[in-house]
């Protein structure tokens, strides 16, 4: 939830507001702390309507970049975050066909992982975000994995997508976080989520719909054996 470029995103965002979309987050973590992380953002749905969106000058007085802009500006991002203490092997593409974005990536700490993402951001932003995404919460400490995003997500931005005319069709929407690990699960704070039959994995399937309305949605923690 951390903001990126508005370069970048201006279209992603854009369809957010009033398209279906799928949004999957997957985080590997072994007992060291240690893991990968991969993300995958599917426009696919929404490919007419950005098309058009791409066809235009400008949108809200900022210029449509250009599919090959998009995809440069891509892997300049994954440059910069390959530069990043802890983060190793990150590759990302942009399929501008079908709109996919996909990121994957090795941590060594949740807590670099985290690190990492908050400094490509003041990068990108010529350090113009705020210092409230310090207070993120992203961590797995003895056998704990605690994650607190929701109350981060823009006041502005919230208000935004309610605004907005297909405002109801985010329920269409899927938004999917997966933690997986070496150990077994013992517990999990939401009960939303679900563990896997293995009991080695957890996942929370939400609606945008239900994120907007209720970011504290996707703040949980799970506990592993120990």
């Amino acid at each position: 939830m951390i903001k990126l470029s508005k370069y970048l995103l201006l279209i992603v965002l854009t369809m957010s507001l009033s398209s279906c979309f799928e949004l999957i987050e997957d985080t590997t973590l072994h007992a060291d702390g240690s893991g990968s992380y991969k993300l995958t953002l599917n426009l696919s749905s929404s490919t007419t309507r950005i098309n058009s969106i791409m066809a235009m000058d400008t949108i809200d007085g900022k210029k449509v970049p250009s599919r090959q802009e998009l995809k440069t500006k891509m892997q300049e991002y994954i440059s910069l975050l390959n530069s990043k203490e802890g983060i190793s092997y990150a590759e990302g593409s942009l399929n501008t066909e079908n709109w996919i974005i996909k990121l994957d990536l090795n941590f060594a700490s949740l807590a670099h992982l985290k690190a990492g993402l908050i400094d490509l951001s003041k990068d990108i932003n010529q350090h113009e975000t705020s210092e409230e995404v310090n207070q993120l919460k992203l961590s797995y400490v003895n056998g704990v994995y605690q994650r607190e995003l929701g109350a981060f997500i823009p006041e502005k931005w919230k208000k935004e997508v309610k605004s907005d005319e297909d405002f109801s069709r985010l329920k269409e929407g899927k938004c999917i976080f997966i933690q997986r690990f070496d150990q077994e699960v013992s517990e999990v704070s939401s009960t939303n989520a679900r563990i896997s039959k293995s009991k080695k994995a957890v996942m929370l399937q939400l609606s945008p719909l239900e994120i907007v309305n209720n970011p504290q949605k996707i703040d949980y923690s799970i506990k592993t054996v120990h």
